[in-house]
């Protein structure tokens, strides 16, 4: 598995648990997350010095540095795209941004995390899965939900089962997902055309991609979370997440 780390000292300005900087969401993912057999791409968009000093120090052994000045969340993300030359078409490839946090697992070892296995499982059954059960699925648009979901909130969707985990399939996720590399090589056009600029369309990108006939999941209840407040994965209290 290739994971594509892309992390910036600029942000959106949104409201956010307070214990997600970026050094420890960084943390985080590299406890919960990758195992020693995998790759990981740092990609450095723009970092101030006290940022990089702190990424040097904490790369796992298998993660590679790689400073970039990007100028914006857009390009950095088709940096990402670009990268995908480096890699065989069929490794598993995992695009992951820095505002995000994840549960661990009370079966997780140092070679062995439950969110990598159970992400080879929804890819399995899915082009493209997340980790995150995104809350706008269950909130009528009129109230800010996704939308394409019901007056009542509910998202019409189908239910699977794998050895750690129930899924649903779902219309979007946000840009923080894994794939085979294949797969987003052959929707390229897709991601160039809604991801292209310098904000990126995640949602029409998916939306897009769902007319292609491509299947997005994710687990039920979810394994991670984006960490602003307002979109919170359900049913966990994220910011109890303090073990780093």
């Amino acid at each position: 598995m290739n994971f594509f780390y892309r992390i910036s000292d600029n942000s959106y300005q949104k409201k956010r648990l307070d214990i997600a900087t970026k050094e420890f969401c960084f943390l985080n993912f590299c406890k919960n997350f990758p195992t020693p057999s995998d790759t990981v791409f740092v990609i450095a968009d723009n970092v101030n010095a006290q940022l990089k000093k702190f990424l040097i120090g904490n790369l796992p052994k298998n993660a590679h540095l790689l400073e970039v000045n990007t100028g914006s969340n857009g390009a950095s993300f088709k940096l990402q795209l670009q990268l995908l030359k480096q890699i065989s078409v069929e490794d598993i490839v995992v695009f992951q941004e820095d505002d995000y946090l994840f549960k661990s697992n009370a079966l997780d070892t140092d070679t062995q995390k439950m969110n990598n296995i159970v992400t080879l499982e929804g890819l399995n059954r899915a082009d493209y899965i997340s980790l995150y059960d995104h809350p706008d699925k269950y909130m009528p648009p009129a109230n800010g939900g996704n939308p394409a979901i019901t007056d009542e909130g509910v998202e019409k969707t189908g239910i699977f089962l794998t050895p750690n985990s129930h899924w649903k399939y779902t219309n979007s996720t946000t840009l923080t997902f894994a794939a085979k590399a294949k797969t987003i090589l052959e929707d390229l056009p897709i991601w160039l055309e809604y991801c292209g600029g310098n904000h990126p369309h995640d949602y029409q990108a998916f939306m897009a991609l769902q007319q292609r006939g491509r299947r997005i999941a994710t687990p039920i209840p979810g394994l991670a979370t984006h960490t602003e407040t307002a979109w919170l994965s359900p049913l966990f209290d994220w910011s109890s997440l303090k073990d780093i």
